[in-house]
C-alpha cells in the first residue's frame, strides 16, 4: 500500500527568497561546474537545475557561515555521480557535426558563453583534450582544486572523502593529466 500523498503546499516566501538569492549569486558558477563535469550543455543545464531544486527542498539544512558554493558543488557532484551510475553500460553515439549548436544573430547563446570564454581564456587545446580524457572522478578533483581553487578541506567535503584521499587522488589525477598533455603535444 502506497503512503498517502502530502497535500500541495505553497512555497514559503523565505524558501523562495533563499532560492532566488542562490541562483542570482551562484547560478553561473554552478552551471559552469556542471558543464565541466558533463562536457555537454544540455546535461549541464539539467544538472544545475536539479541541484537548485534540491537546494530549494533542503534550504533549511544549509548552515549559515559555511560555504554555499561547497554545498551546491557537493550536490552537483553527487547528482553527476548518480547519473553516471545510471548510464553505465549504455551505448553513447556522437551527434553528427551538422547538428552542432548554431550562432544566433552573431552572438552565442548565454548558456554557452561562460564556459566557452573560460576555455578560450584558460585552457590550451592539449590541456582541454587531456581534461576531457580524464576519468570523471579525476576531472572533478582537478577542476575543484585547480580551476575552482577549493581548499583540500572543501574538496573533501564536496566529494565525501578524507583530506588525505583528496591529496592522493589529486596527485594521481595531475600525473595522468600531465601524461595526457604530453601525449597530445607529441601528436600535434
Amino acid at each position: 500500500m502506497a503512503a498517502p500523498r502530502k497535500p500541495f503546499q505553497a512555497p514559503s516566501p523565505d524558501a523562495t527568497a533563499f532560492l532566488e538569492r542562490a541562483i542570482e549569486q551562484y547560478g553561473k558558477a554552478t552551471y559552469n561546474f556542471a558543464f565541466r563535469l558533463t562536457r555537454n550543455e544540455a546535461d549541464a543545464r539539467d544538472l544545475a537545475q536539479e541541484a537548485f531544486l534540491r537546494v530549494y527542498r533542503a534550504w533549511r539544512s544549509f548552515q549559515p557561515g559555511t560555504s554555499f558554493l561547497s554545498w551546491i558543488y557537493r550536490i552537483v557532484t553527487n547528482l553527476h555521480r548518480d547519473e553516471l551510475r545510471r548510464r553505465k553500460g549504455r551505448y553513447w553515439e556522437e551527434i553528427p557535426e551538422d547538428n552542432a549548436p548554431q550562432e544566433f544573430a552573431g552572438h552565442r547563446p548565454l548558456a554557452v558563453a561562460p564556459i566557452d570564454e573560460y576555455v578560450e581564456r584558460q585552457l590550451s587545446e592539449p590541456m582541454s583534450k587531456a581534461l576531457a580524457a580524464l576519468a570523471p572522478e579525476q576531472r572533478r578533483i582537478v577542476m575543484l582544486a585547480d580551476v575552482e581553487e577549493c581548499s583540500y578541506q572543501e574538496i573533501a567535503g564536496i566529494v565525501g572523502c578524507s583530506i588525505g584521499t583528496v591529496r592522493s587522488r589529486l596527485h594521481r589525477a595531475r600525473g595522468q593529466l600531465r601524461r595526457l598533455v604530453e601525449r597530445n603535444l607529441a601528436s600535434s
